[in-house]
């Protein structure tokens, strides 16, 4: 059984260690060992913005028949 604590992700930069359940890549890890983490979070609004732009963008896509219904339904669900 393997008990390794990190995985090895890469990115243009080389390889880094991240934590083995972490959901980031090579980018992210390196931006949490450079920089400290100011315990200031970002509003909630901030965070779901991206996602209601996507809802709307594939249900217009999905309107305009550029994106398959079930792709677009998926996205909707995911972003909402």
């Amino acid at each position: 059984m393997n008990k390794e604590l990190y995985r090895i992700e890469k990115d243009s930069m080389g390889a880094v260690k991240v934590p083995k359940n972490a959901y980031w890549g090579a980018q992210t890890q390196r931006a949490l060992e450079n920089f400290p983490i100011s315990g200031i979070r970002f509003p909630e609004p901030f965070i779901k913005a991206p996602g209601i732009v996507k809802m709307y963008a594939a249900k217009v896509n999905m309107e305009l028949g550029k994106l398959d219904k079930r792709l677009g339904n998926a996205i909707v669900k995911a972003s909402s």
